[in-house]
């Protein structure tokens, strides 16, 4: 198995580096053997924002990307938007996570406990509008948009949605932005008919302002959504406003097979902070994901994600700085969170 991590230098680069540590560890005391190849950005890429041929060609002969994504430089979305074209990556699958020892820094004190929901949609792209423009229609001018939905990524991403809940809450709710609509109508069928080969897994249909009270009123009670595309940003943006720590989130890209694209999902910045005092995590919780969906360890992922919930109880760095808990830099947070990962492990074996 083979990992590839993209990074650049700077803060980027330590927190890939942090990363590797923790898989490092995991990796020793659980027996795995893992490959890692690790690329920084030729000048044509810091250039122009467009990921070179040998940067394609290795994350192609890799199971998974890690990808540190930045607010400047190389490895900006839209650096990610392009990789994940060539890929072949055409699905998203994003959770919201509050830690326990983080739900003070949720936006509602006490609504937010406890959650912990996955997004899995359809990624954006261009081929979905084929055709908008403008006409009159009985004098007015309108504009109108035609917008598609295939059934074959649909599926696959509905698949996924279900496979991802089998090792969760076994919940699926299926929502989008209206249901008048023939795209979101398709989508729906193709729900339908996931739900039919995953009998243990409970399948709700909940129109758009519903879903969005429940998430912003009762998120616990959410395991996975099945979305569009369109729905999903909104949704996703939201729940990074709602956690409070979006710098603590994760996401992924994923396509036909396992490989996939896994990144923070707020971007770093180079410019005001010093690398051993930006929280790692995220990359870290990136890490796990990569392990649960794209290598099958579902085990070594949980150890992972309880090491970083433990130890985000016991010491923060200095972004998330918190009066009652020592402040530690980034190298010892993670040297923490690698200990206890491999704790979790031989406690289990």
């Amino acid at each position: 198995m083979k990992i590839c991590i993209l990074s650049s230098p700077g803060i980027a680069d330590e927190m890939a580096k942090h990363t590797k540590t923790v898989l490092d560890a995991v990796c020793k005391k659980s027996y795995l053997s893992l490959d890692f190849c690790h690329r920084q950005p030729d000048p044509s890429e810091l250039q122009n924002a467009v990921p070179s041929r040998e940067t394609v060609d290795l994350c192609r002969t890799s199971d998974a990307v890690l990808f540190c994504m930045q607010q400047t430089g190389a490895y900006t979305q839209e650096y990610l938007d392009v990789l994940r074209s060539k890929l072949g990556l055409f699905g998203s699958m994003r959770p919201i996570r509050i830690f326990p020892a983080l739900t003070a820094c949720a936006a509602v004190k006490g609504v937010f406990d406890g959650m912990d929901c996955l997004l899995v949609q359809e990624k954006w792209s261009d081929d979905m509008l084929p055709e908008q423009g403008e006409k009159v229609i009985d004098g007015d001018l309108c504009g109108y948009d035609v917008l598609l939905a295939n059934s074959q990524t649909s599926q696959l991403a509905a698949r996924a949605a279900f496979g991802a809940a089998k090792d969760r809450s076994k919940k699926v709710i299926f929502s989008d932005l209206s249901d008048k609509m023939s795209s979101s109508a398709l989508r729906r069928r193709v729900a339908n008919l996931a739900a039919s080969e995953f009998d243990q897994i409970e399948l709700s249909h909940l129109p758009a302002p519903e879903l969005m009270r429940r998430f912003t009123r009762n998120p616990g009670s959410i395991d996975v959504i099945l979305t569009d595309p369109l729905l999903g940003e909104i949704l996703f943006a939201q729940g990074l406003a709602m956690s409070g720590t979006p710098n603590l989130q994760c996401a992924s890209y994923f396509g036909y097979g396992k490989q996939g694209i896994y990144y923070n999902a707020e971007p770093v910045c180079d410019l005001n902070e010093k690398a051993d005092e930006v929280c790692p995590a995220s990359m870290i919780l990136a890490a796990a994901m990569a392990l649960r969906h794209s290598m099958g360890l579902e085990w070594e992922a949980c150890c992972i994600e309880k090491a970083v919930a433990k130890v985000l109880s016991l010491g923060r760095t200095a972004d998330l700085h918190q009066p009652s808990l020592p402040t530690v830099s980034a190298s010892v947070f993670t040297a923490y969170i690698a200990q206890n990962a491999a704790d979790y492990i031989s406690a289990a074996e």
